[in-house]
C-alpha cells in the first residue's frame, strides 16, 4: 500500500530558507549565470545529481521540469 501512495502522489517544489555563505552564493549565481539558468535551478539540478549519486536518491527518480511559463508537458502549450 505504501508503494501505491508513493506512486499517486505528485512530486513539487517547496519554498525553503537556508544560511549559506556569502562567497558559495556567489559562486553558484555565477555557475547559473554561465548555464543560462536561475541560481535556484542551478541548485536543484546540482544537488539532485549528487544526492543521486550518494545513493539518497533512488536511480529511478527523474529530475522535475523546467515550470517557468506554465506546464510546458499539457497538450494545451503552445510554444
Amino acid at each position: 500500500m505504501r508503494g501505491l501512495l508513493n506512486v499517486m502522489l505528485e512530486r513539487k517544489r517547496k519554498a525553503v530558507s537556508y544560511r549559506i555563505d556569502d562567497l558559495v552564493i556567489e559562486a553558484v549565481q555565477k555557475a547559473a549565470h554561465n548555464q543560462g539558468i536561475s541560481a535556484n535551478r542551478w541548485l536543484e539540478l546540482y544537488l539532485f545529481d549528487s544526492l543521486k549519486t550518494m545513493g539518497l536518491i533512488s536511480q529511478e527518480e527523474e529530475k522535475l521540469g523546467e515550470n517557468r511559463g506554465g506546464d510546458r508537458k499539457s497538450s494545451k502549450y503552445k510554444g
